[in-house]
């Protein structure tokens, strides 16, 4: 697992920098191993990498992620489980996508189907908080995964506001997801917004990837309508509990359903008083048959405070109100990625909360990372 370093004196801006641990012993305790841009081999790498995730080939683990915050795409490989990487140089390494320089690549899911890797990317087209451009990238899983010519690129898509209603302010960090049927959709998280600025959240999109031949560019699609499960080219809008917060979706062919962990929020809080973008103070693992009717089947972390009867301590579980008047959860339980390994879920949580040190500024930052295992997900449990 890793994770990266941003804020007041990182820089990322202009270097990323990702610090990357390890366990031995099922995620009982974790080793650091240090910064990945220097531990490659044969010298320290001076090309950072922000906003990163993992991929297995074979033998090999696969780093992928942007350079610096918004920079170029770039790919590292490492041969003895983490400890020494490939450096990233002009002719390898760095995935150039075409039409754009800038890349928003928050810990992008690479996931194999029909002989190929899958990923996604945004591209950033102005200052504007989701006004991004949706790219797929794809390489043959023969080919060599460090050459940028490896690599093909879709079209671009990009939002029109007139969208749910008008409310649509723009889409990101998709994960891509193979289906039951043997299709291939991207799942994206939805920023949607009420008048005053504050999110309304419980969205997500469903984009439709067109393959096409190995070694050809794919063609990706969205309708921007309601998504019909039905429908083999079908693409749109899903109701999905948290779209507004970073979530993965994986199927498993064990229950037949496919699987998220994301930001829940209880129907009290559903209203322009409160931003649905940074509600991230409680966590639900949720199933669905079709990826477009989504079940919470249970609560894995949650400030408890947000469940109180007394008015004075749920309030305390807010920041705010800010410019809009609206509110944010001071505790954060975000971007979950999870495995399954066979009964269980291995799953990492970016988190923000109390600490000897007064804790984080905002509950989107984070001070710790967890890890947990989440025995027999499949079952309900007794006391949901």
């Amino acid at each position: 697992m890793s994770h990266d370093q941003y804020g007041p004196g990182a820089h990322e801006d202009q270097v990323g920098r990702t610090f990357l641990y390890r366990s031995r012993d099922e995620g009982g305790t974790w080793v650091p191993l240090g910064e990945i841009r220097r531990l490659t081999l044969p010298d320290p790498d001076e090309t950072g990498v922000f906003w990163n995730s993992f991929f297995r080939d074979g033998a090999s683990v696969y780093s992928i992620g942007a350079a610096s915050a918004c920079g170029d795409l770039v790919i590292r490989r490492s041969l003895d489980h983490g400890a020494t990487w490939t450096q990233v140089q002009e002719t390898q390494g760095r995935l150039l996508v075409s039409t754009d320089g800038r890349t928003h690549a928050s810990g992008p899911l690479t996931v194999p189907y029909a002989g190929r890797f899958w990923t996604a990317v945004e591209h950033p087209l102005s200052p504007t908080f989701g006004d991004t451009r949706i790219t797929v990238l794809t390489a043959d899983q023969s080919a060599d995964l460090l050459a940028p010519a490896s690599w093909h690129t879709s079209n671009g898509l990009t939002r029109r506001t007139s969208w749910l209603g008008g409310t649509f302010q723009g889409w990101l960090e998709g994960c891509p997801v193979p289906t039951r049927e043997g299709g291939l959709v991207i799942m994206l998280r939805v920023d949607n917004r009420a008048p005053n600025g504050a999110g309304i959240g419980m969205k997500a999109a469903i984009v439709r990837v067109h393959p096409g031949t190995a070694g050809a560019a794919p063609v990706i699609s969205f309708t921007g309508g309601d998504f019909d499960p039905r429908d083999p080219a079908g693409s749109g809008f899903v109701d999905f509990p948290g779209g507004c917060v970073r979530f993965i979706v994986r199927y498993d062919p064990v229950s037949d359903r496919y699987w998220s962990i994301c930001s829940y929020i209880p129907p009290a809080f559903r209203n322009p008083r409160y931003n649905a973008e940074r509600f991230r103070g409680i966590l639900v693992l949720v199933s669905s048959p079709d990826l477009a009717n989504w079940t919470v089947e249970r609560t894995l972390m949650a400030d408890d405070r947000l469940y109180a009867e007394d008015p004075a301590v749920r309030d305390a579980a807010f920041d705010g109100p800010f410019g809009g008047g609206y509110y944010h959860t001071r505790f954060g339980f975000q971007y979950p990625f999870f495995l399954i390994e066979g009964d269980d879920l291995l799953v990492t949580i970016r988190t923000a909360c109390t600490d000897a040190e007064g804790g984080t500024r905002a509950g989107h930052d984070a001070n710790f990372y967890l890890f947990r295992r989440i025995a027999d997900f499949r079952q309900k449990p007794t006391n949901p």
